[in-house]
């Protein structure tokens, strides 16, 4: 009897099935000439594994570089080996054939059963199957298996992600009858409320097919239909699920089938005759402690939380995932575009810089066109019976011309009820755009523009559009994935998107989360592979509380009439202030004696986000915005009070920005007014406000504006307009692998620091609470290396650029930039 396991079917429960997980022996080599088959191996690894987890070779994280010399079509001869061994035990039998497979091993492999060689393969994520029939004994059986780190089919294997190596999938051994089942192909279409299932039996044996009170014999190379009346259709929403039962020469193959069509009306994608909207993410195979090797249980945890952040597809970035997420998928109720184990991202970084001319060469260069075909075919063979699998996606990066026409067709000719993707075409020779080959445009990181400009008010474009990529979800970011819904929601032609990426990629070490450049490798890509929208160990990030607002139908959020909160608190006699007349900075306030401040009340204009990246030349090392200090022209000082008149500027610049500063005190209140205006040659200002540090016993603060996560003038999907409690700890977010600007609340009109004060101002502002500076989260490399503090951190902001996602996404758009000129007015209460 079959059994399951997170809701599909267990196939470790069959009686033809032989794990050969486990612990195996293994032995690094330098080069290949190094193997013998019969040398002595003196360490074990587990298996599935990657061999740089277990202290082999070494971690690199590239994004789309190539690891080695651009030599095509050779490899270095510095290329480490594994030579992997295990036995198992078999009681050979006559009319029976053994089958050896491997679910994954990154990048190729020779095969030796009981000494002899049996084959190669070298497609990474494909599943590669040996008749070992002739090899096998009765008995002990020796296998033994030479792993390389890379062959010619690295140079189509360059995907943005850590570059592991070795059995990172399951190995197992398959008891078939001599004449068995090889292939067969499940379509489904509906006929009025009927379900229609045609059978293709592309065996060479007669099947029986069983499909709940129906059943039929399909002869050899022939094929069936069984109507189901009534069928219910399968979507992501409603995954319904029949059995099928196959039997052929004692064998029983069980089949879940989904009754779904897929089509294309216009320019209008459809699932069972119904328009639908892909709420994808892009998702690698990773986990943050076993790296590409995942268990069913990351798979099946992966997709729950998919679920219930409204997510309904998933794109297989960028390779075909583990054979097990399909069947999850069929059964839990998601929408899949699987993509082949296609990327030469690295030809257009061969010369040092980065052009896409190279990408066009080998894309048109016959010489890839046997792999590239390869990868195709495995592809759709392996997958083609999956309910979930909606699309094909030819590769990623790789530009297309005629390397990729074969692999095209033969998709085409062998699956005519799935369309396929390509979003390759972007960058490749014109003439292809309109092929016949692709059924859908794709673009990544567009802006709204481009996506009107050359898609929806495109007269010539008849297809339908998706987003492969979008909203690069790399540290605090996703603030535009509500303008992109907006747009999504309003167009028929657009099918929908995928966020990059699921989850954030880093290594869980004793110290915390490690990325590029943390293991001594000479070339790395830094924290790029950061970038997702839950932590390395699937901790939600308030990107995901964005996007699952937004996919859940929820694009904005307006400001409501909330109270500011009467103060309960003993309110001081009276205040004294301290300042600094050559800054500007209040460097000391006192409420009835006790001093309030452990920080000086000074200007705040920088912050560090990932989305910031590409700007930090501009604000860092041409306008030098961290080393702008306060210089006053002006200052008038009386009873009340002082006024200053100044700038903002770094040695041997030009201010960056002119401000003035009033300070009046009456009684327990302190107003402060700041105005300000900015240089032109400063563009795209990060931020202008003010921030100081309290002592840590005043970490509890509440407030009146966008929450309970943080938010930002293009980040508030998730976010209502309320009185909101918090405490610096909880408020800035840890998730974060890189450091950054975390906690802030956008809107605000009221702020009050637990028993110590209480701050409204004439226009709304934006404020956080957090343990740490903004100096700090600009200046550290890792959350683990924020050095504690003995204060908490008040941030006040009369206003704050956006967040959006422009680490790899567009830029900011105009709106959500900082104005250049700027005026509040703040009352502090203590």
């Amino acid at each position: 009897m079959a059994g399951t396991k997170c809701g599909i079917l267990d196939r470790t429960s069959s009686s033809r099935f032989t794990s050969l997980d486990g612990v195996w022996q293994i032995k690094q080599l330098a080069h290949v000439e190094d193997f013998d088959v019969n040398e002595a191996l003196g360490e074990t690894i587990p298996v599935p594994s990657c061999v740089q987890m277990h202290g082999y070779d070494s971690i690199q994280y590239l994004n789309c570089r190539y690891p080695f010399p651009v030599m095509l079509p050779h490899i270095p001869y510095e290329n480490p080996c594994w030579h992997y061994r295990r036995t198992f035990h078999l009681e050979k039998k006559q009319g029976q054939k053994y089958y050896v497979n491997f679910e994954g091993v990154d990048s190729a492999f020779y095969l030796y059963i009981n000494g002899s060689f049996k084959g190669y393969s070298q497609i990474s994520h494909a599943t590669s199957e040996f008749d070992i029939t002739d090899l096998a004994v009765d008995g002990e059986n020796t296998i033994d298996v030479l792993v390389l780190k890379w062959c010619i089919s690295t140079y189509l294997e360059c995907q943005d992600k850590f570059r592991f190596s070795g059995i990172f999938r399951n190995v197992y051994l398959l008891t078939r009858p001599e004449n068995h089942i090889t292939d067969y192909k499940i379509e489904t279409a509906f006929s009025g409320n009927d379900g229609i299932l045609t059978f293709i039996n592309e065996s060479e044996v007669d099947i029986k097919i069983v499909l709940g009170d129906h059943s039929t014999v399909v002869p050899a190379g022939m094929k069936a239909e069984i109507v189901a009346p009534d069928a219910e259709a399968w979507t992501a929403e409603n995954p319904k699920l029949y059995t099928l039962e196959l039997f052929a020469n004692g064998e029983k193959i069980i089949e879940s089938v989904g009754f779904r069509e897929i089509a294309i009306d216009g320019k209008v994608f459809q699932i069972n005759g119904q328009p639908v909207k892909l709420k994808g993410v892009n998702r690698h195979d990773f986990n943050c402690e076993t790296a590409a090797t995942v268990s069913l249980e990351d798979m099946a945890n992966d997709i729950r939380l998919m679920k219930s952040l409204n997510v309904n597809a998933v794109r297989t970035s960028h390779y075909p995932n583990r054979p097990e997420f399909y069947m999850l998928c069929d059964a839990f109720g998601l929408y899949v575009m699987d993509e082949a184990d296609l990327e030469m991202h690295g030809a257009c970084c061969r010369d040092g810089g980065y052009a896409l001319e190279p990408w066009e060469e080998y894309a048109e260069d016959m010489f890839f066109a046997p792999g590239i075909t390869d990868r195709h075919m495995a592809l759709v063979e392996r997958d083609k019976n999956r309910p979930s699998v909606i699309i094909w996606s030819l590769g990623n990066e790789s530009s297309f011309g005629e390397a990729f026409i074969q692999g095209a067709k033969y998709i085409k000719s062998r699956d005519n009820t799935r369309p396929v993707h390509y979003e390759g075409l972007q960058c490749a020779d014109p003439k292809y755009y309109y092929t016949e080959l692709v059924d859908m445009v794709s673009m990544m990181y567009p802006s709204q523009e481009k996506i009107r400009e050359d898609v929806l008010e495109n007269e010539k474009e008849t297809r339908p559009f998706v987003l492969c990529e979008y909203t690069h979800a790399m540290g605090n970011s996703c603030g535009d994935i509500a303008a992109y819904w907006d747009l999504i929601y309003s167009n028929e032609q657009m099918m929908g998107g995928f966020v990059w990426e699921w989850a954030d990629h880093a290594i869980r070490t004793e110290k915390g989360f490690l990325y590029g450049g943390d293991f001594n490798e000479q070339e790395h890509d830094g924290n790029f592979c950061a970038d997702g929208l839950l932590t390395p160990d699937r901790k939600l990030k308030s990107a995901a509380l964005e996007m699952k607002a937004v996919y859940g139908g929820k694009t904005k959020a307006e400001v409501r009439d909330v109270a500011i909160p009467a103060d309960a608190h003993k309110q001081a006699s009276a205040i004294a202030i301290e300042v600094d007349e050559h800054t500007g900075e209040i460097t000391s306030i006192k409420a009835d004696g006790r001093e309030v401040l452990r920080t000086p009340v000074h200007f705040n204009i920088t912050r560090y986000i990932d989305n910031d990246r590409n700007l930090l030349p501009q604000w860092i090392d041409r306008c030098r915005l961290d080393l702008c200090k306060p210089h006053i022209f002006s200052c008038r000082k009386n009873e009340a009070g002082y006024e200053f008149e100044g700038a903002l500027a770094a040695n041997c610049l030009m201010p960056a920005a002119q401000f003035k500063l009033g300070y009046k005190v009456d009684g327990n209140r302190l107003t402060a007014t700041i105005e300000y205006e900015l240089a032109d040659y400063v563009a795209r200002f990060p931020r202008f406000g003010i921030e100081f540090g309290v002592d840590k016993a005043y970490s509890n603060f509440s407030y009146v504006g966008f929450g309970p996560s943080e938010s930002y003038a293009d980040k508030l999907a998730a976010c209502e307009y309320g009185l909101y409690t918090s405490c610096a700890e909880e408020n800035y977010e840890r998730g974060y692998v890189r450091p950054q600007e975390s906690g802030s609340h956008y809107g605000c009109k009221y702020l009050s620091v637990d028993d110590l004060f209480a701050v409204t101002a004439e226009k709304p502002f934006s404020c956080s609470v957090n343990p740490y500076t903004t100096q700090q989260l600009r200046e550290t490399r890792h959350t683990f290396e924020l050095g504690e503090n003995d204060f908490v951190n008040v941030c006040i902001d009369l206003a704050m650029r956006g967040v959006g996602s422009h680490s790899c996404g567009p830029e900011l758009p105009q709106e959500y930039e900082i104005p250049r000129t700027c005026k509040n007015t703040f009352t502090f209460t203590f």
